[in-house]
């Protein structure tokens, strides 16, 4: 399916219309990317101090997706 424009009476686009597939393609990418918050890190850091007296610690996605993808 191509995508599609709606456009108002001046011709400027006002909305889109994609396929389900690239719609859930594009929302996938974006939970991809959403970057968490100090306090979800801090929380997160919290949990893991008390699984495994302190050793583990929270690394962002990119940093671990860096490293496999540079090598």
């Amino acid at each position: 399916m191509a995508t599609q424009f709606i456009t108002n009476d001046k011709g400027e686009k006002t909305s889109v219309i994609i396929s389900i597939t690239e719609y859930e393609d594009l929302l996938h990418q974006h939970h991809l990317n959403l970057e968490l918050t100090d306090e979800y890190k801090k929380m997160m850091d919290n949990m893991l101090e008390q699984e495994d007296n302190g050793k583990a610690k929270y690394v962002p996605f990119d940093q671990i997706k860096n490293r496999f993808l540079n090598k």
